[in-house]
C-alpha cells in the first residue's frame, strides 16, 4: 500500500497545533517546575553557516557572510548550545503504519511523535535527525536544528512510498549505530509489527550502552476493528510481504485481540531487555501530552 495522492498523514495546519501545543507545554514544566535548570551563563560552539529561515531572530544573522549572497538568502550562524544534545528518531515506514480506518492511520501516530518530540527539541536548540526503517532501504536525514528540519522531517516521513517486503532481519540498529556520532537519545517509532522484532529489540538494547534508547508504540488494535463482515471466508493481503490468505469470519473478529495480545508481548519483551516502551493511543490531546512529557523526562535525566 502507497499514499500516492492520499491526503497528508498531518496538514500544515495540525503541524502549527503541536508546535503551539509544544511551546506551552515545554514551557510550562521547564520555567514551572523546573526553572533551576536554566539558571547560568549559556555557552555556544560554533557549527556552520547556513541560509535564512523565517522565525530566525536577527542576531543571528551573520552579515559579512552575507555579502557574498548579495544578501540573498541572508546568511546565519548556526550554533550548538553545550548542553544541547543530539536526538535520532527511528520512525517505521513499513506498510503496516500504512493501515487503518478511514483517516485514522497507524502511520498518524508516528508522524505525531516526529513533529512533537522535533518541535520539543527545537525549544531547547537539539539536533534532530531521522531514519526511516522498514522500508527496502533505509531513508536517513542528518541531524539538523530548527523548525523548518523538523517539517521536512514530517512531510518526508509521511511521503516516503511504503512497499511491502519479503520477510528478513531488520538491521535497524546497525543503521543507528552507524548515524549516532556522540551520545544520543533514540526514540524508536514504530507499531512493531515487522518481522524478526524480538530480534531487532535485543539488538536496539545494545545500543543503550552509552545511548539512551526508548520506544513509542502506537497501538494498532483500532486499525483492525473492522465493519461486520457476512461471508464465510475473506481474501486478505498481508500488507507487510504481499502474500495472499484466505481468513475465516471468527479469524477477522479475532484480529484486534491478536495485535493487542502482540503489542503487549512486545512491549513485556522490551521491557526485559530494559527498554522503556511509551504506548500511545490515536488520542490527539492524550498522546501529544503523553510525547511531549515523557520526551521532557528523558532528555532532563540526559543533564
Amino acid at each position: 500500500m502507497t499514499r500516492g495522492n492520499a491526503a497528508p498523514l498531518l496538514d500544515p495546519s495540525e503541524v502549527e497545533a503541536i508546535n503551539l501545543f509544544c511551546n506551552a507545554r515545554v514551557r510550562e514544566l521547564i520555567f514551572g517546575e523546573h526553572a533551576s535548570v536554566f539558571t547560568g551563563t549559556r555557552g555556544f560552539n560554533f557549527s556552520g553557516i547556513r541560509d535564512f529561515e523565517p522565525g530566525d531572530p536577527q542576531v543571528k544573522v551573520d552579515w559579512a557572510h552575507s555579502t557574498t549572497t548579495l544578501f540573498s538568502p541572508l546568511q546565519v550562524r548556526e550554533c550548538i548550545e553545550e548542553r544541547s544534545i543530539d536526538i535520532v528518531i527511528a520512525a517505521d515506514v513499513s506498510c503496516s503504519a500504512r493501515c487503518g480506518v478511514f483517516s485514522a492511520l497507524i502511520g498518524k501516530g508516528i508522524a505525531r511523535t516526529i513533529a512533537t518530540i522535533g518541535l520539543s527539541a527545537s525549544i531547547f536548540q537539539d539536533t534532530v535527525g531521522l531514519v526511516l526503517f522498514g522500508g527496502k532501504e533505509p531513508v536517513i536525514e542528518p541531524p539538523r536544528g530548527g523548525r523548518n528540519h523538523v517539517e521536512r522531517m514530517v512531510d518526508l516521513y509521511q511521503t516516503t512510498p511504503a512497499v511491502p517486503v519479503l520477510p528478513g532481519k531488520e538491521r535497524l540498529a546497525e543503521t543507528l549505530a552507524g548515524e549516532l556520532r556522540r551520545t544520543s537519545l533514540v526514540i524508536v517509532a514504530s507499531d512493531f509489527l515487522f518481522p524478526d522484532v524480538f530480534s531487532t529489540l535485543k539488538e536496539l538494547a545494545d545500543l543503550k550502552q552509552p545511548h539512551d534508547v526508548f520506544l513509542v508504540m502506537a497501538d494498532s488494535a483500532f486499525a483492525f476493528e473492522l465493519l461486520p463482515i457476512s461471508a464465510g471466508w475473506i481474501g486478505c493481503v498481508d500488507s507487510e510481504t504481499g502474500a495472499h490468505v484466505d481468513l475465516s469470519h471468527a479469524q477477522i473478529r479475532g484480529l484486534p485481540d491478536l495485535i493487542r495480545r502482540h503489542q503487549d508481548a512486545v512491549a513485556d519483551y522490551a521491557e526485559r531487555m530494559d527498554l522503556e516502551v511509551l504506548r500511545v493511543l490515536p488520542d490527539a490531546e492524550q498522546f501529544q501530552s503523553a510525547i511531549v512529557d515523557f520526551f521532557l523526562e528523558r532528555r532532563l535525566r540526559r543533564r
